[in-house]
């Protein structure tokens, strides 16, 4: 297992109620949490992990319109925090508990 503060997640949505409730959530499962939510906001996340390969899930309300093959996983909105666990927890090493 690794270290908590390995295990990184960036999350990106236009709605800051949303990035909170998420990285509330997340930090609480262990996980290190980043967040953006717009254009400029991500570009600058991205350049932080230029060159690495990392797990994209995407989450709409739409999820219909989304382009599947750009992602690992696409959950629809609304999800239970559980299957959202779920999806990350199969995609990323699970954080030690401190």
């Amino acid at each position: 297992m690794q270290n908590t503060d390995s295990v990184k997640i960036l999350i990106i949505d236009d709605e800051p109620a949303i990035l909170r409730m998420l990285s509330i959530a997340l930090s609480k499962k262990g996980y290190v949490t980043d967040t953006a939510e717009n254009g400029g906001q991500v570009s600058r996340q991205l350049k932080k992990i230029k060159g690495k390969t990392i797990p994209i899930v995407g989450m709409s309300g739409t999820p219909w319109l989304l382009d599947h093959d750009l992602f690992d996983a696409v959950l629809p909105k609304p999800y239970p925090l559980e299957e959202l666990f779920a999806v990350i927890s199969s995609m990323a090493p699970v954080p030690v508990p401190r």
